[in-house]
């Protein structure tokens, strides 16, 4: 059975995995199914187990805890669900979903500006995910930390995806954009 950190990457590679399989692989993520106790979400002694469309899922609840805890949306430790270059995606597409939202901004407190705010740092967030599988000193994220046909697409698209430089560089961007939206909009609902 696999395991997940958190709900949130669960989610994430449910969405991934389900990209595969549509005509054109990986152009489009789509949010999984929605958690639903009793329908595809049971409760165990330790742990969640989700009845996800690419198979069971457990969700431990001490590390969807200590996540919520720390603020590490995905978890804590490295994934042993999603890869090295899939992270890279996420990153992109989290960023690409906040530029849009950040343009048709209105300006106000409230939903839309946290919205946009959640993006940028969730962008910023897989990026981190993807430096955890680079070794101190490397160049580049190792072969081994590209599992995935979706990953190995990525990084034949763009063999630079997961090198530290780029990693680095995007990083510095997502987090350097939510830092300058947060400046002139505000951290919070007021």
């Amino acid at each position: 059975m696999l395991t997940a950190r958190t709900l949130l990457e669960a989610d994430i590679y449910v969405a991934l995995t389900r990209a595969q399989e549509e005509p054109e692989p990986g152009v489009e993520l789509l949010p999984a199914p929605g958690f639903e106790p009793g329908v595809n979400m049971t409760e165990g002694p330790d742990a969640w187990v989700y009845a996800s469309p690419v198979g069971e899922i457990t969700i431990p609840y001490a590390s969807e805890k200590s996540a919520t805890l720390t603020g590490a949306h995905w978890g804590l430790g490295r994934s042993r669900l999603v890869d090295a270059a899939e992270w890279v995606a996420v990153g992109r597409l989290y960023w690409e979903r906040g530029v849009e939202a950040d343009m048709a901004y209105n300006g106000e407190p409230g939903r839309e500006r946290n919205l946009v705010a959640l993006n940028y740092e969730l962008a910023a967030e897989a990026i981190a995910e993807a430096i955890k599988f680079l070794p101190e000193g490397a160049d580049r994220v190792p072969d081994e930390a590209i599992w995935t046909t979706y990953g190995a697409d990525i990084l034949a698209d763009d063999p630079y995806a997961v090198t530290r430089a780029r990693l680095e560089e995007d990083l510095e961007t997502y987090r350097g954009t939510l830092a300058d939206f947060r400046s002139l909009h505000g951290t919070g609902d007021s």
